[in-house]
């Protein structure tokens, strides 16, 4: 009996135990079909959507690319200068005796714009006349010399003369008295007193003959020593103006039209001739009527560059006006440090407003001979060291590689690799490859 109720005892306690699997196993599913099911039947949804989108063409935005402006312009700072600039220095010692100008005085070519008082040369102009006084009595005595040798020449030619007069007289008579001599119709004493007189005849001659010589000797050193005497009345009087033009340097004038800018003497300073670095300037003379500014022009532009383009300037002096240059000069290199080329502008300033020294913004423009396109930065791709655009023809995306001209932030232009009318991919996806099919949406440019 008690074994019986045992075991309708442990029957009982099986039962429940089945029970509450039971009732746990049916929480259990409820609880997966309220919480997985849908989850799994979302995700179901999002790969089948997934694959639609997959099997779709992608729609990317494009624009149309536009030709860039052919005028490149370009602003280069730089600084004013004069066309004309000189720093005027002494040329003789001296204390400055008076000034005429001062700085802001305009003044022309040839005025007088100082006097230096030249004690030292007006002494050394004094003796120079005197040694060119002395020089020129010194030509009169050697001339009245020479002419005096040459009367004495002549004298001795006349004694030539009548020298040898007489000896073609004693010559014919000795001759004679020889004839009659060996006819027996002189004695022979007569003869040879004939003979002997013609021999002195003959000593005559050679004797003004010598003395001839000798004049004309004296003639030709007379005549020499005209000829140093008038050297000497030269280089008396190359001395005399060398000293006259030194003096002359005692007045300081003006090279050129222009305006005072420096100013660094007084009347009383010593001064001090040259132009080394000891040695202080008198002034400093600016031309105000044509100016100069040199820039280094970028190398973008700088191939576009030529004599007679003009330029326009700003000064911050005068914010409301522009002022207009010429190109003059341009290099024929650039430099290898900057890639610059350096270019001369010439300014006419009639009114002076422009002065040496200042700051100024000078804008560049070129007409730019090649045709450039413009498109928006973001359609350029970095790629492998290159640059590349996406371009879409017959409904798919190609690769195409470009050669940029200039960044300008939100647009860059092309120089090489694509055309004016080309459809561009804007910001196309980083997963577009080559031969990919698109749609395009066209959006505005700018």
């Amino acid at each position: 009996m008690n074994d019986q109720i045992f075991r309708i005892r442990k029957s009982r306690k099986e039962g429940k135990a089945m029970l509450f699997i039971i009732i746990f196993v049916l929480i259990i599913g409820g609880l997966f079909a309220v919480g997985i099911m849908p989850k799994l039947e979302e995700k179901k949804v999002l790969n089948s959507k997934e694959e639609l989108q997959a099997s779709a063409i992608p729609v990317v935005n494009t624009i149309k690319v536009e030709a860039a402006p052919a005028e490149e312009s370009v602003a280069i700072p730089g600084n004013i200068g004069a066309m004309q600039y000189a720093t005027i220095y002494a040329r003789v010692d001296g204390y400055l005796k008076s000034r005429i100008i001062d700085i802001g005085d305009s003044v022309k070519e040839g005025q007088l714009l100082a006097e230096i008082d030249t004690p030292t040369i007006d002494e050394e102009i004094a003796q120079a006349a005197a040694d060119l006084a002395q020089a020129k009595a010194e030509v009169a005595s050697a001339r009245s010399k020479l002419k005096e040798a040459k009367a004495q020449a002549d004298t001795a030619a006349s004694q030539i003369k009548k020298a040898e007069a007489d000896q073609s007289y004693a010559a014919v008579t000795a001759d004679r008295w020889q004839n009659m001599a060996e006819r027996g119709a002189v004695s022979l004493q007569s003869r040879d007193e004939k003979n002997r007189s013609l021999a002195a005849q003959n000593a005559s001659l050679e004797e003004a003959k010598s003395q001839k010589r000798a004049a004309d000797e004296a003639v030709g050193a007379a005549a020499s020593q005209v000829l140093v005497a008038e050297a000497g009345v030269l280089a008396r009087k190359a001395s005399l103006d060398r000293y006259k033009v030194q003096q002359s340097f005692k007045y300081i004038k003006a090279p050129f039209d222009g305006v005072i800018t420096v100013r660094k003497v007084d009347p009383g300073a010593l001064i001090t001739a040259g132009s080394q670095s000891a040695n202080m300037e008198l002034f400093q003379l600016a031309k105000l009527d044509l100016l100069r500014i040199y820039i280094d022009a970028p190398q973008s532009i700088a191939r576009y560059l030529k004599p007679g383009q003009k330029a326009e300037l700003t000064v911050p002096s005068y914010p409301e006006r522009t002022f207009t240059g010429t190109v003059t000069n341009v290099s024929g290199a650039l430099d290898p440090q900057t890639r610059t080329r350096q270019t001369e502008i010439k300014i006419e300033n009639p009114d002076h407003a422009l002065l040496p020294g200042m700051y100024a913004q000078v804008k560049l423009s070129a007409e730019r001979p090649e045709t450039w396109v413009r498109v928006p930065s973001s359609a350029v791709i970095p790629k492998n060291g290159d640059l590349d655009v996406f371009v879409v023809r017959d409904g798919k995306a190609h690769l195409q590689k470009i050669v940029v001209g200039r960044d300008f932030g939100d647009e860059t232009e092309i120089k090489a690799g694509l055309d004016a009318g080309s459809e561009v991919i804007v910001s196309p996806p980083d997963d577009l490859r080559e031969d990919d099919p698109v749609q395009s949406a066209e959006i505005a440019s700018k």
